[in-house]
């Protein structure tokens, strides 16, 4: 089922895995490595847990895994009644005490036993109960701010590995094109003509942005170049968009020419040391349909040929993504065991132009133990640490409980956010009572469901993007306007922002067409429209010269300062900047400009925009960048909205309160109008009685 968020969960805390690969050819034996979260984890508690996610995906052949752990523990730690214990897909496989408490940090490594291991997503937990209290002390049992276990952000859980052989299917090529360590690998590229046609980009741009958002590494690119590029066209793993007749002609003599004369084909063909993915047609058409093709993973994942033709009205549309859906928050069910507080938590992604709907809701199934203090136990939801909701447990409802709770008005929810479901799980008379690790316990159901209702974050500017040129999953009508002259700096520019463009995009049904910088009014005025380059290579952006925050000075040689910034003449002719704008042609639409005075300041701008943490860095609607990688955000737009209604009706159209106090006071005047005519006639009448009397 496709999502627009992605999702996982920990125990106490979330755990975001980054991952390296250890280079080494295909038949030769890799490493793949799953790091903990960029920053260090403390956990808190006698029965402290959380929990590291990693993959193992369907053509690696498994040698070894292993555990690479380096943690501390509370300088107050018993030793001999503390633990650290591990497990893997629920199965336990390890348990240790800590030792030496007085050092900084401890390094252990374990290995993971294979036959515990499994295709896909595997759960590698971590439990410890540390213990600042003597054994026999029970009476003394709780959980104190001392209780700690400190993981370092260097662990790590690395998968030796050899890659299968690869069958000679566009399916076989696919999942590996797509695949985390291909990409983090740099093993992958997609590549075009040297003088590329608008047709073959448009194709391209289809093909990167669906293996973009199929691989799930959001600090890793798949490049997009030329013929050219000697580096990346000897990559393993190549896409190669062209019009039959740019094909290389080595690769013409392997497709019959009249076969793509008025329909596409895919073709997986075979080098020495490389796997070529050809997409080509003669008709531009039909070419654009087997870019979308290549862009639909259900489609490329099922086709288990050779070769594919792709006709000009062949149905490659994905599902369009929902607004309001009901997300399973568990497929199998989540236990929690023991005493005291316990958590499970939810991480979810959002694109940053959408934020969580008041009419968001959690929907929880649950059940319980039944020997809990019903007093004080009490379960509780929190979504970005922010509770929402409580509801105390009673044994009535042990065997089978349920709780909504309502996303509050006041909670604004965008990007990254964690939903995390915590019981207090309270036993009588516990504090004199031996601790039992298998009681209490409370049970998630996979029943368990979220609405997540969504709306746009319409203000112009970065901390929004990709907003406008990303609505509601798909590509909203882009226009890319390119300098006169493609290099290697500006299609590594396009490969920044089209990769994350890419990883949002949910459907492949949104349109990006590029055009020249020669491009004109009439053909842009519908779009949002992206442009590169400078004003000496881009017409376009130096016909907007004053449109910008950061203009170029009368020779399109550098930026000149402005009221946000001095600028050296020097080192104006060095930065470059990204720039939101409103579109020159239409209000309603978007213009984001990547310009510096050099293709190297242009590439240094894009870099801005290659991941989402960069981004975030970025509050305003303009940025710098030098060669330094000394980065400035600024503000120029006093009002950045562009979906804002502009007429007084459209006001009143969107403001439903503002309707109905307008309506309660037309109908006030109405009455005290008739109130005041029906007096009038009266005194008139009685005026006339008197007269005639």
């Amino acid at each position: 089922m496709k999502k627009w968020f992605l999702m996982g969960f920990v125990v106490i805390f979330s755990i975001v895995s980054s991952s390296v690969v250890v280079y080494g050819a295909e038949a030769e034996p890799q490493t793949f490595i799953t790091k903990f979260d960029n920053t260090d984890s403390s956990l808190t508690g006698v029965s402290a847990t959380t929990n590291l996610y990693f993959q193992i995906l369907d053509y690696w052949e498994v040698d070894q895994v292993r555990l690479n752990l380096d943690y501390q523990i509370s300088q107050l730690t018993k030793n001999d009644v503390s633990s650290v214990t591990l497990s893997i897909n629920g199965m336990k496989f390890n348990s240790f005490r800590p030792t030496e408490t007085s050092l900084e940090k401890q390094h252990l490594v374990i290995d993971i036993p294979k036959e515990l291991i499994k295709q896909g997503s595997n759960v590698l937990k971590i439990e410890g109960a540390i213990m600042t209290t003597n054994g026999e002390d029970q009476c003394s049992l709780t959980e104190t701010p001392a209780d700690w276990l400190h993981i370092f952000k260097g662990s790590n859980v690395g998968v030796n590995y050899t890659k299968k052989e690869m069958p000679e299917t566009i399916q076989a090529f696919y999942e590996r094109f797509s695949g985390m360590d291909s990409v983090v690998h740099k093993e992958v590229a997609v590549i075009v003509p040297e003088k590329a046609t608008p047709t073959e980009l448009e194709t391209a741009t289809y093909t990167l942005s669906g293996s973009a958002k199929a691989n799930g590494q959001d600090d890793q690119q798949i490049p997009i170049g030329t013929l050219n590029d000697s580096h990346l066209a000897q990559l393993p793993l190549v896409v190669l968009v062209a019009e039959y007749d740019h094909l290389p002609a080595d690769y013409q003599t392997k497709i019959d020419k009249n076969s793509v004369k008025e329909q596409a084909i895919l073709k997986v063909i075979k080098k020495e040391n490389q796997t070529v993915l050809v997409i080509t047609s003669s008709d531009k058409k039909a070419l654009v349909k087997a870019g979308r093709y290549s862009a639909n993973e259900e489609l490329m994942s099922e086709t288990q040929l050779v070769s594919k033709e792709v006709s000009k009205d062949l149905d490659t549309a994905t599902s369009h993504l929902k607004i309001e859906e009901d997300f399973q928050m568990t497929s199998t069910g989540d236990e929690l065991k023991g005493p005291f507080h316990q958590e499970q938590t939810y991480f979810m992604s959002l694109p940053a132009n959408r934020s969580l709907a008041a009419n968001s809701q959690v929907n929880l199934a649950f059940r319980y133990a039944k020997n809990l203090d019903f007093d004080r136990s009490l379960m509780t939801v929190s979504i970005g640490g922010i509770p929402i909701g409580s509801k105390k447990l009673t044994k009535e409802y042990a065997d089978g409980d349920t709780a909504t709770f309502t996303l509050p008005p006041d909670l604004d929810v965008s990007g990254n956010f964690a939903v995390t479901v915590s019981f207090d799980l309270e036993i009588k008379d516990l504090q004199c009572t031996p601790r039992q690790d298998e009681t209490p316990w409370a049970y998630i159901s996979p029943e368990s469901m979220m609405r997540v209702n969504t709306k746009d974050r319409t203000d112009l500017l970065f901390e929004n993007y990709p907003f406008p040129f990303l609505k509601d999953g798909s590509f909203n009508q882009i226009a890319v306007v390119l300098p006169e002259e493609m290099n290697a700096d500006y299609y590594r520019g396009l490969t920044n922002i089209f990769n994350l463009l890419g990883k949002y995009a949910q459907d492949n049904t949104g349109e990006v067409v590029f055009y020249s910088s020669s491009a004109t009014k009439e053909e842009l005025k519908s779009s949002n429209i992206i442009t590169m380059g400078s004003a000496l290579d881009n017409t376009f952006i130096k016909g907007i010269n004053e449109k910008l925050y950061f203009k170029y000075d009368k020779d399109g040689a550098g930026f000149l300062s402005n009221e946000k910034l001095s600028i050296e003449s020097n080192y104006g002719q060095q930065i470059g900047t990204g720039q939101l704008l409103h579109s020159p042609y239409t209000a309603s639409n978007g213009l984001l400009v990547m310009t510096g005075a050099t293709p190297q300041s242009v590439y240094l701008a894009s870099k801005e925009l290659s991941t989402q943490d960069k981004v975030q860095k970025h509050s305003g609607d303009a940025f710098t960048v030098d060669k330094d990688n000394r980065v400035n955000s600024y503000r120029f737009k006093k009002k950045g909205d562009i979906g804002e209604a502009t007429t007084f009706v459209d006001k009143v159209k969107k403001e439903s309160n503002l309707l109905l106090y307008l309506g309660l006071v037309g109908l006030v005047l109405a009455s005290i109008l008739i109130a005041l005519i029906l007096a009038f006639r009266k005194n008139r009448l009685d005026k006339e009685d008197n007269d005639e009397k």
